[in-house]
């Protein structure tokens, strides 16, 4: 079996933090907008909640079956969720995930080069170029149109397909004739990203974007994304008050910075 993307990240993990069985889980929130972890580390992870999808995993009565056991957990068991099919699990564990991957990339930050501003600012886009956007990402959609020759919109959620947006179903025909592929990072968590990562076989860029962009860079540059735009959370305690109150990204830029990263240039 191919080992996915979510089991590389959390063996990378493994290997480069001295001390990860003493990291606990200090609090989690599973907010409207958003699923956040803070760790005793210090360090803070988000992975947007699928509302949706949420809904339909959980019960009348019982909405998680990990109610009040999570806090005073080690951070690399809850970590091992984001390998989970059930949406309610990988969702947590993403958010976990990628409050690890943080420690890790603090401690080898020569390994990438950043930038500030999200990933739009960072990418080339031509009047010749064929982007998709997997993801409905609306403030991307119209700066996008204005720069290139079609922009191609794809979304899970079935309310947004009325708009003109075409179904998710149709990555497999669409990102092998893209020249640009944004992928939201929400993919990630949704177990999807490895097949949209290997369907972007024309791309000259290819992008996972958004807050739960956050799991450790480099294996998803491995399998050939080029550029990450994700966040750095710099009030942890704001961020966590923001996604317990059900507040979305428009609130929470209050609480984090865009940062985009790339892999470290060699000469």
């Amino acid at each position: 079996m191919v080992e996915r993307i979510v089991e590389k990240a959390i063996k990378k993990i493994e290997a480069v933090t001295p001390n990860l069985d003493e990291i606990i889980v200090n609090q989690a929130v599973l907010g409207l907008g958003y699923t956040a972890v803070k760790l005793s580390s210090g360090h803070a992870g988000l992975c947007y909640t699928f509302e949706t999808e949420v809904a339909q995993a959980m019960s009348h009565c019982q909405k998680t079956n990990f109610a009040g056991t999570i806090a005073g957990t080690p951070a690399c068991k809850v970590a091992e969720k984001a390998k989970s099919w059930d949406v309610n699990e990988s969702i947590l564990g993403l958010a976990t995930l990628n409050a690890l991957s943080q420690i890790a990339i603090e401690k080898n930050p020569d390994n990438y080069t950043f930038f500030n501003g999200d990933a739009l600012d960072h990418i080339k886009l031509t009047k010749e170029d064929t982007v998709a956007l997997v993801g409905c990402i609306k403030p991307f959609i119209k700066p996008i149109q204005e720069k290139v020759k079609k922009l191609y919109v794809l979304e899970r959620t079935v309310s947004r397909r009325e708009e003109g947006i075409l179904p998710d179903t149709a990555c497999d025909q669409i990102l092998p004739t893209a020249d640009v592929v944004l992928i939201t990072g929400t993919a990630i968590a949704n177990g999807t990203i490895d097949h949209l990562l290997n369907s972007s076989t024309k791309a000259k860029e290819i992008a996972i974007i958004g807050p739960s962009a956050g799991i450790l860079p480099e294996v998803l540059f491995e399998h050939g994304a080029t550029i990450i735009g994700g966040v750095k959370i710099i009030d942890t305690d704001k961020m966590m008050q923001i996604v317990s109150e059900g507040g979305g990204t428009p609130a929470l830029k209050a609480a984090m910075q865009f940062v985009t990263i790339k892999p470290k240039q060699t000469h």
